[in-house]
């Protein structure tokens, strides 16, 4: 038996418009903004035996289906895959189908545990990249997740699809970024959050968001996309949260109210922070809203212990400029 890991981290869409409308998957995905985050999945892939790609899961995945959607589309690329059976163990740092991009990270994890397990490294984190799209879009998953966390930082997303890499791999995929170490509280509601496909699968909030996606992202790729364009994001999104309906759809708004109430009970109300919405989950993300301003020590942890209060779940974590850990 070989072993192979990988850990990757997660990513928050703060703005997007879907542009699916493609018959190439390759093609189909999202323009928008967004962060990557340290804290997403661990995947251990050990390849127990010859066989016939079969998956045996352990840990706290919800089912096998991406993980066997993986094996599908990595095995076009790397035939050994699909001719050797595994056992994936699955470690979530945080919870799926909260607009945390879980699925992205769980497919690029796995594709790359895979590999390593397989002995198979060159050029990992392209066929890595190629798959998880692939496998996102056969699952109505995220739209530009992949695409954000192979860029890392603060990503503005210029053009929808695939990255394009060397050897025919990827798509016609664009994406800027910068980063800076951001601190980070990330909440969520106990209850399950609908399917990302509810959303973009779904005509009429598939016009809406893509309306309004567009629309806020005018003024962002008017400017040069570097640490000052922070204000602009946090205006952008705001007003994509409302002008989408999104804001007001599955008691987003209270959510952000609770945030509110666990800001001002910590005595944070004033302390320079701000909260947004995680598309597409019913979760939000709070963070300094000067990035050279100065936060009060600790502010995180007194955030957190606010809002599992208020019966929410919260975690303190921070962006990253390397969420696949190369």
């Amino acid at each position: 038996m070989t072993v192979g890991r990988a850990h990757v981290g997660g990513h928050i869409t703060l703005l997007f418009s879907i542009q699916a409308s493609s018959p190439d998957a390759l093609e189909q995905g999202s323009r928008g903004c967004g962060l990557s985050v340290s804290h997403g999945v661990e995947i251990i892939a050990t390849a127990t035996a010859d066989g016939e790609g079969r998956v045996n899961l352990v840990g706290d995945a919800p089912d096998e289906l991406l993980f066997a959607t993986v094996v599908e589309e990595l095995s076009v690329l790397l035939p050994e895959v699909a001719k050797t059976d595994w056992n994936i163990e699955h470690r979530a740092e945080l919870p799926t189908s909260q607009g945390f991009g879980l699925s992205a990270s769980a497919a690029l994890a796995t594709a790359l545990a895979m590999q390593r397990a397989l002995g198979e490294q060159e050029n990992e984190v392209a066929k890595a990249v190629h798959c998880a799209h692939l496998v996102e879009r056969s699952l109505s998953g995220g739209l530009g997740d992949v695409a954000a966390i192979h860029a890392g930082g603060v990503d503005l997303r210029i053009e929808a699809g695939c990255p394009s890499f060397e050897g025919g791999l990827g798509g016609p995929g664009a994406v800027l970024s910068w980063y800076r170490d951001i601190p980070l509280v990330v909440c969520w509601r106990a209850t399950a959050s609908r399917h990302t496909s509810g959303y973009i699968d779904d005509e009429n909030w598939q016009s809406r968001i893509s309306e309004s996606g567009e629309l806020a992202l005018e003024p962002l790729f008017a400017t040069t996309w570097d640490a000052n364009s922070w204000h602009a994001l946090l205006d952008a999104s705001a007003d994509f949260a409302a002008d989408s309906g999104l804001l007001d759809d599955a008691n987003r708004h209270d959510l952000l109210m609770m945030v509110g109430g666990a800001l001002a009970s910590s005595a944070l109300i004033d302390a320079g922070l701000i909260a947004r919405l995680c598309m597409l989950g019913e979760s939000a993300v709070i963070f300094p809203s000067d990035l050279d301003g100065e936060c009060q020590e600790g502010w995180q942890q007194r955030l957190v212990d606010a809002l599992r209060a208020r019966g929410l779940g919260a975690m303190a974590t921070t962006t990253s400029s390397n969420p696949l850990e190369l």
